[in-house]
Order: C-alpha cells, then sequence, then structure tokens
C-alpha cells in the first residue's frame, strides 16, 4: 500500500481475532489506496489541460461531478479487476478454459445461501448491487432524469460484462452471470434513487 498502510495496519492490531472478514477489509483498504495515488495522477493531468483551454468558463459544479465518478470507476476497478495484486496494473493473462463461466443465473447464488457462508451469499449478492449504485446514480446527476434512466442500464449492463471479461483474462475473479444481472439490478437502482432524490428536492 502507497498511503493506507499504517491505516491497515492499526486496524489489524486492533480487531486480529475479533473480526473474522479482515480480508475483505483489507481488498477494501487497498483498493481505496490504490485508487487515490491514480487518482491523484489523473487530477494532475486534467488540471493541466484545464489551464491550457482558454475558450469558455469552467462549471466546477461539472468538474465535481465528473471528478467523483472518474475516482468511482478507477476504485470500482481496483476492487473488482486489480484486487490480487500488491502494486497498481501488475496483472497478466491467464489461459484456462470457457467452462470456468459462470452462464446459468442464480443456481450458484441460491446454493451459496442454501449450504455455503450466509455472509458470502450476503456479500455476493448485496455487494454487487450496491456497488453499482452510484454508477446509476452519476447517470442522473450526469446524464439528467431523460437520458439517465437509459444509460443506467446500459452502462451498467457494458461496465459489468467489461469487468467480468477482464476478471477471465487475469483470473483475477469468477466471471459469473449473476454478478452481471446484479451490477445491472445496482446500477437502476441507484438512478432510482437520484431520481427520488431530485422529485423529494421538487426538481
Amino acid at each position: 500500500m502507497y498511503l493506507l498502510g499504517p491505516f491497515y495496519q492499526w486496524l489489524v492490531q486492533l480487531f486480529d481475532g475479533r473480526v473474522n472478514h479482515l480480508p475483505l477489509v483489507r481488498l477494501f483498504i487497498f483498493s481505496v489506496d490504490h485508487a487515490i495515488v491514480l487518482f491523484i495522477g489523473w487530477l494532475i493531468v486534467w488540471s493541466i489541460y484545464l489551464s491550457s483551454r482558454r475558450k469558455g468558463e469552467i462549471s466546477w459544479k461539472w468538474e465535481l461531478y465528473r471528478n467523483l465518478f472518474i475516482f468511482y470507476i478507477i476504485l470500482l476497478a481496483q476492487l473488482t479487476i486489480f484486487r490480487n495484486t500488491d502494486e497498481t496494473f501488475t496483472v497478466k493473462v491467464v489461459m484456462h478454459p470457457l467452462s470456468d463461466i459462470m452462464w446459468v443465473p442464480f443456481v450458484d447464488s441460491i446454493k451459496l445461501f442454501m449450504q455455503g457462508s450466509v455472509f458470502a451469499a450476503y456479500y455476493n449478492v448485496v455487494g454487487n448491487i450496491v456497488w453499482f449504485m452510484p454508477l446509476g446514480f452519476f447517470c442522473g446527476l450526469l446524464y439528467g432524469k431523460e437520458k439517465g434512466h437509459s444509460r443506467s442500464l446500459w452502462y451498467g449492463f457494458w461496465t459489468s460484462f467489461v469487468i467480468e471479461f477482464f476478471q477471465f483474462i487475469f483470473y483475477t475473479g469468477v466471471s459469473h452471470i449473476d454478478d452481471i444481472l446484479c451490477n445491472v439490478l445496482g446500477s437502476w437502482l441507484g438512478f432510482l434513487l437520484y431520481r427520488a432524490i431530485m422529485k423529494w428536492r421538487g426538481k
């Protein structure tokens, strides 16, 4: 870790032996750590670009939304594609059969609920939904209520598909149809949350 290593070590000492899911905590902190570093690099490049632009005024509200979205995408990639690497983007192509892809929907998720760890089952299903809710919410922020609805579904599908593709190529996760279905649902729910907030605010 580049920035959050001491914080993670402090958590390990604090909760070691009392928390059963420290690997998940490590994954999250590791991903945030690498995402921050990459995002700082992005901000430097983007700031140079903005400073060289002389035409038109800069909408700082739009820039805030844009950069929050960029950080979210970087974090999502770290959590899903590059999560098994100690350094950023140190992945390699791993050859394995197409039969490793889980094509049949819901079968494995139901088995996990019935026979496996309840925590793992909820994390797999609910986690895949929750992690994609910001995507749908950002679709609302960036494209509005009219275009945002369809784009939340479209972006949810293609973002999930790309993640599953690279998880298969780099073998950093299990490529599963359930993940795509839950991701699209999460993106759609995120847009509905955006629309509900806008309605509550009278917009």
